[in-house]
């Protein structure tokens, strides 16, 4: 019984451990896009997001609050138009909010964020 134990115990660090390392990974990654050009928008939220996504579901409302003070820029990474988007901000979780700013990426955040803190953000 206490090697099974054990067994489970290591199985349940690992994949904490690697769960933990993805979500770095992809905010390294995120982080590598702060300053690219965007054509499509000169001020305001590009919010990417999956329609099967709980935490996308969840982040739904500060996106809605955020629309009444930003221009925002939903798109649904199944699309046609959400795929080309993600593919070309490296966006490799949902939801996943660019901030821009002066036709510029200036900070990308992963998961769920406050519409108070993406404002702050912006009026930095």
């Amino acid at each position: 019984m206490e090697s099974v134990l054990k067994f489970l115990f290591f199985v349940v660090a690992f994949v904490v451990f690697l769960r933990l390392g993805l979500k770095l990974y992809v905010l390294k990654k995120a982080k590598t896009k702060e300053g690219m050009m965007v054509e499509s928008l000169s001020d305001g939220v590009l919010y990417f997001y999956s329609q099967r996504c709980g935490a996308c579901k969840a982040m739904e409302p500060h996106i809605e609050a955020l629309a009444k003070e930003l221009e925002v820029k939903k798109l649904d990474v199944f699309s046609e138009e959400g795929q080309n988007q993600a593919k070309k901000f490296g966006v490799m979780a949902t939801p996943t909010t660019v901030l821009v700013k002066n036709g510029k990426v200036h900070k990308v955040f992963v998961g769920i964020v406050s519409a108070d803190k993406i404002l702050k953000e912006f009026k930095l």
